[in-house]
């Protein structure tokens, strides 16, 4: 009999399967395909307070988003990175005055924190390679930070399993059964389970997963979103990013990404249909267009690279503008037997204080340690990394350690079971690593590995796909 019964591979779901099983619990955690392969891996890649949230008063939201950004730099070293944001001032969408109320309540909400504070700047004097157009003299840069969205997934989950967790992927619930106090769950691989509880965290799923597969109609309502993103070529030099005030008073984020390319998003475009999500023209064309509102060399279609969209599943508040629903996280809980908790809405930003509040609810009906832990130990791979003592090449390494972290001594591991690494691929990529990933990081297909494990899908030459296909085939 499990505890705590999870649906959901999303970061909520991990989340709390992590902070579940180092509180003693007995978790299972169900997810229909590859974890984070929905929405928590088609994000803008921050950790980050939300600071045009404030505009919306959204002042609890953006105090723990503040707060958590600390928490999971500290916790989350090797994947995630400190950026400085640079915001040009367009003196007719909001006045000086404003932004820098704004900064003050950003750099102050957060209570104690480590990152530089805001200031004002001169767009062309305090920086060598200036993308944004002269037109625009005065600007303000405040702090957030990047992170590599589907790893942290990855990472809450293999944490959660090294506390005892046990977590399916690419498994099918096809039948569930109440009882007074207990959940039967029918898997598609013949097993059933049984648990307590079940937290429902499918993400854009939740009102599908209480409708036809529990049999429970929710109260609540679940507005879809979808945000699409573009990748260029790299638009300009410098670390910086830039956050670029839009005439409809939405904002999009010039981000440097992998090296050599920008990150460029998000729109908000309200869907029906959240399976498989694609840009469409009109996305493409608002993104490129408020760009080159702002940037002194225009781009067009032609220097798109790559592109991805997600499904945000926000709380209904009425709100008529999709960029003003609240992007908070709320639960319901039915518990006329068996208890199930649905969470509604989230960020990746607040996670981990989510899980922590989802077992707060469920305290009622099993025993959980009041312990708040997850703020306080290191994901894995999070130590430092000096002195290793590696075998792999120092021309592979750097991608390799980026991603890993300390990893990279149980990678290392691998290499040494392959003359040279084995078989090479692409680039930086051999044998040894697409082993690892399937023996360690739970993959099960070449998308696994080339768009959340590694992100070496963006340029990945499609004649080398059957190459990676065959090696993968040895290890599953």
């Amino acid at each position: 009999m499990q505890d705590l019964l999870i649906i959901g591979g999303g970061i909520n779901g991990v989340g709390i399967a992590r902070d579940a099983s180092g509180r003693g619990l007995k978790v299972t955690l169900i997810e229909k395909g590859d974890l984070a392969s929905k929405t928590s891996s088609w994000s803008t890649k921050l950790i980050h307070g939300g600071i045009r949230y404030l505009e919306n008063y959204e002042f609890r939201l953006v105090r723990e988003s503040l707060r958590e950004r600390e928490v999971i730099r500290k916790i989350a070293p090797h994947i995630t990175k400190p950026i400085r944001f640079v915001l040009p001032h367009v003196p007719s969408l909001r006045p000086t005055w404003l932004i820098r109320l704004g900064l003050i309540l950003y750099d102050w909400m957060g209570g104690v924190i480590t990152f530089p504070k805001s200031k004002v700047i001169n767009l062309e004097k305090d920086y060598d390679d200036n993308p944004i157009k002269s037109i625009y003299t005065k600007g303000y840069e405040y702090s957030d930070l990047f992170v590599d969205d589907a790893r942290l997934v990855l990472l809450n989950a293999q944490d959660a399993i090294s506390k005892g967790a046990k977590i399916y992927t690419n498994a099918n619930i096809q039948k569930v059964i109440r009882k007074k106090d207990y959940w039967k769950v029918f898997l598609n691989n013949g097993e059933i389970l049984y648990s307590k509880v079940i937290i429902n965290a499918s993400g854009p799923y939740v009102i599908d997963v209480l409708n036809n597969l529990i049999g429970i109609q929710s109260r609540k309502k679940i507005r879809h979103v979808q945000g699409s993103h573009i990748i260029t070529e790299k638009l300009y030099k410098g670390e910086q990013a830039y956050i670029l005030q839009l005439d409809d008073k939405r904002i999009i984020f010039l981000i440097p990404y992998l090296d050599k390319y920008t990150l460029i998003g998000t729109t908000d475009h309200e869907v029906k249909s959240y399976e498989n999500p694609k840009i469409t023209d009109i996305e493409k064309k608002y993104l490129i267009s408020s760009v080159n509102k702002f940037v002194k060399n225009k781009i067009t279609e032609d220097n798109i690279i790559w592109t991805y969209s997600g499904v945000r599943p926000l709380v209904e508040d009425l709100s008529e503008n999709v960029s003003k629903i609240t992007r908070d996280y709320t639960f319901e809980i039915d518990d006329k037997d068996a208890p199930i908790l649905t969470v509604f809405g989230g960020k990746l930003t607040t996670f981990r204080k989510l899980s922590e509040h989802a077992l707060d609810k469920i305290s009622k009906y099993i025993k959980i340690s009041n312990e708040s832990w997850t703020g306080n130990e290191i994901l894995p791979g999070g130590e430092k990394t000096t002195d290793l003592n590696l075998l792999i090449p120092e021309g592979i390494l750097p991608r390799l350690i980026k991603t890993y972290g300390h990893k990279i001594t149980k990678l290392n591991q691998y290499y040494q079971g392959f003359n040279d690494g084995g078989e090479h691929i692409f680039n930086d990529l051999y044998e040894f690593e697409i082993k690892y990933l399937v023996l360690e990081e739970m993959v099960k297909s070449s998308e696994d590995i080339l768009l959340r494990r590694t992100k070496l899908g963006i340029n990945f030459p499609k004649e080398k796909l059957q190459n990676l296909e065959n090696i993968l085939k040895k290890y599953l």
